[in-house]
């Protein structure tokens, strides 16, 4: 599952590539993948897209007639940008160096076979304001599409109001990412709780944005055990993991985020994030401690596969 850092990523190269543009068609093409009265979808068609914006893994496509398309990529949800023709047109041949993915995407070799696809579950047709729409044709107008794509339908689209994304959003945490996300926020969450420190890190009511990567090894870096009860933190400990955390998941929008070993995620330019060679112990597991050599232990917390050094991070 693409996590803060990745979304941020997707945040930031849209932000450059489709503000601006206008949304000249929407197609839903798996109704269970758009929440919502499909024929509401259509209230988007004709609208500039003003800004895009992110809180912990879900992306907002902020509309100028104050209307928003929230996306939400779940476990294997992807989206596509494909430019196509500039305007005015010129000779360009389409191929997988023009499209630009991000998230769990099908196998990286369907590029060249072009879109949709059998995983595209929503299509965004985009216009330049100077281009108006072509009456289909997808050649010749300046037009670019944005896909949605999700192999396994856990992902969605809502078309929201403002009123209605504040509501669909008030059971999220800070996200980890904001001003407002202090030591003093970080540390009275933490003391809610007796739930391990690990189940809580990846409680999204609490933290918006942490996930299983980041946990893992904000708590290695931190020398906590996964399992220790949340408020039998000390005010300390949890000042290290709050820098911790903040660190590694800046460091890895940096690096492009984090391609796993089901090379899921990958960058905008169709590349591998690079974090992954950052890694303390996540998806370690018999390896060595990079700290004092000790194999990685792999358990599981919650649930969720753990990581940690037996040594390092002592219950």
């Amino acid at each position: 599952m693409p996590e803060l850092p990745e979304v941020e990523v997707i945040r930031q190269f849209l932000d450059q590539k489709i503000k601006g543009l206008i949304v000249a068609k929407i197609d839903i093409l798996t109704p269970k993948s758009f929440i919502g009265n499909p024929e509401q979808a259509k209230r988007v068609e004709g609208q500039k897209i003003i800004s895009i914006s992110r809180i912990g893994k879900q992306l907002s496509l902020i509309l100028d007639n104050n209307l928003i398309l929230l996306f939400h990529l779940k476990m294997t949800g992807q989206i596509i940008f494909s430019p196509l023709s500039p305007c005015p047109p010129v000779a360009e041949k389409r191929g997988s160096r023009g499209d630009f993915v991000f998230g769990h995407p099908t196998p990286f070799r369907s590029l060249g076979e072009g879109w949709p696809n059998k995983s595209t579950r929503l299509v965004l047709k985009l216009s330049p304001p100077a281009c108006p729409p072509s009456g289909g044709s997808r050649e010749g107008r300046g037009e670019s599409f944005l896909f949605f794509n999700d192999q396994r339908k856990f992902g969605w689209v809502k078309l929201l109001s403002p009123d209605e994304l504040a509501k669909s959003q008030s059971n999220l945490g800070l996200d980890i990412f904001s001003p407002k996300f202090s030591p003093k926020y970080f540390f009275a969450q933490l003391q809610r709780s007796s739930a391990p420190v690990k189940t809580v890190l990846l409680d999204q009511s609490k933290f918006a944005g942490i996930g299983n990567i980041y946990a893992n090894d904000a708590l290695f870096l931190s020398g906590i055990h996964p399992s220790t009860p949340s408020r039998q933190i000390s005010r300390s400990k949890a000042l290290s993991l709050f820098r911790s955390l903040l660190s590694i998941m800046h460091q890895s929008v940096l690096a492009g985020g984090s391609t796993a070993k089901d090379n899921g995620y990958i960058k905008p330019d169709g590349s591998k994030g690079s974090n992954q060679f950052h890694f303390r112990v996540y998806q370690r597991a018999g390896q060595p401690c990079p700290k004092c050599k000790t194999p990685i232990v792999y358990t599981k917390v919650g649930g969720r596969g753990t990581f940690f050094c037996p040594k390092c991070q002592k219950e």
